[in-house]
């Protein structure tokens, strides 16, 4: 009897190591382990992808904003970013979503007319790169997603972050003061 119970026991807890670490949806109800088709194609490293021959190879200064389609604050914040882009030249902006669902994401630039003004980046290098604007390992976990966070790069460093929607004074007088 304890031996069947032992082997029942047992039998559940690997049917659920394998729910969770696989995964399974039914249309929007998920178990286990969500699908992320966005960070499955994530590399760790970053020196030879487009983000750092755009935003890291020289001393121009770039500022970068994670963005989500479901943050509110995100999506008010992007005409002052275009402004901004617009009021700077010689600074590189782009935006790189946090969204994990590519068809969401897409559904939201397209709703928001997001493609005419603002660079995105979102490619397979997404996981390092939150990694590098946050100071940690290229291969380390993203525990928190928290948006709009708001960085400004010079020489291959974060040399202002802001979290929050960003000010536009407060911006572009750290841009001003950095040229």
């Amino acid at each position: 009897m304890k031996k069947k119970v032992l082997i029942a026991i047992s039998v559940i807890i690997i049917l659920l190591f394998i729910i969770y670490n696989v995964g399974f949806q039914f249309g929007n109800f998920t178990i286990g382990k969500q699908y992320d088709n966005i960070e499955h194609k994530s590399k760790f490293d970053i020196e030879n992808s487009n983000f750092s021959k755009k935003y890291l190879q020289n001393d121009d200064l770039s500022v970068i904003n994670l963005w989500a389609s479901w943050c509110k604050p995100c999506l008010e914040e992007m005409p002052t970013f275009v402004k901004l882009k617009n009021d700077f030249p010689n600074v590189k902006f782009a935006t790189m979503s946090i969204d994990k669902d590519e068809k969401k994401l897409s559904k939201s630039i397209d709703a928001n007319n997001l493609t005419d003004d603002i660079t995105l980046e979102n490619s397979e290098y997404r996981k390092a790169i939150r990694n590098f604007l946050d100071n940690r390992e290229l291969k380390s976990l993203i525990t928190t997603e928290i948006v709009p966070i708001t960085y400004i790069i010079k020489n291959k460093k974060i040399v202002y972050k802001t979290t929050g929607t960003i000010d536009y004074n407060e911006i572009s007088s750290k841009l001003n003061a950095l040229k």
